[in-house]
């Protein structure tokens, strides 16, 4: 009987705790060391979700749909572009190929995007979803599931760059800490997780 009252509130508490929110896609995951995982972007032909460098966390975003207002959002901090332009330039030194490199439309995204790779194009399906509704946050990780699913990989690498949650919402993948690199490889009908490169993990 003891039982029954424990699966029974078991059950109560899925019920009215479970959300869709918490649903991602699975991934399969093939980890590597952040060395090899260096070495594998060398060659091309991998998906990286890189989450914007690190913030002023004394800032808040504002939300509205004018993302050009800068004045309005949590931006990069000092140390934060200093970090992701080093990074840019040891991504340069290392001869790593850059295709295409799609970003949300947030300030710090975009200010990431092109102190690391130079260039990028804006994407609103990477806009922030923890700042939407359930059902909202859901699609955007969807779509993000998608975008990198429809990614024409080839000798170069394609970049997302973008928030924590999405991430999270679509593959199942929390990216931390901020300014760190999630490495990705497609595989016929699969996307394989391959590791995280954190800003410390690179050589120096």
């Amino acid at each position: 009987m003891k039982l029954f009252y424990i699966l029974a509130l078991n059950t109560l508490f899925t019920v009215l705790f479970w959300s869709p929110h918490t649903l991602s896609k699975e991934v399969t995951s093939e980890i590597l060391p952040a060395h090899k995982l260096i070495k594998a972007l060398q060659s091309g032909g991998h998906i990286i979700y890189v989450r914007h460098g690190p913030t002023n966390h004394n800032e808040k975003d504002r939300y509205s749909d004018d993302f050009e207002n800068c004045s309005s959002q949590r931006n990069l901090s000092k140390q934060g572009r200093a970090i992701v332009t080093k990074i840019g330039a040891t991504v340069r030194a290392l001869k790593i190929p850059v295709g295409d490199v799609l970003s949300s439309p947030y300030c710090r995204c975009k200010d990431t995007a092109k102190l690391i790779f130079g260039h990028f194009q804006v994407e609103p399906g990477l806009q922030f979803s923890i700042s939407k509704n359930e059902e909202k946050a859901k699609q955007l990780g969807q779509q993000l599931h998608k975008m990198m699913m429809n990614s024409g990989v080839d000798a170069s690498n394609r970049v997302f760059v973008g928030h924590t949650a999405n991430l999270k919402d679509g593959l199942g993948i929390w990216p931390k800490p901020e300014g760190v690199m999630v490495v990705f490889k497609k595989k016929g009908k699969d996307i394989i997780y391959k590791g995280m490169i954190t800003p410390d993990a690179w050589p120096k």
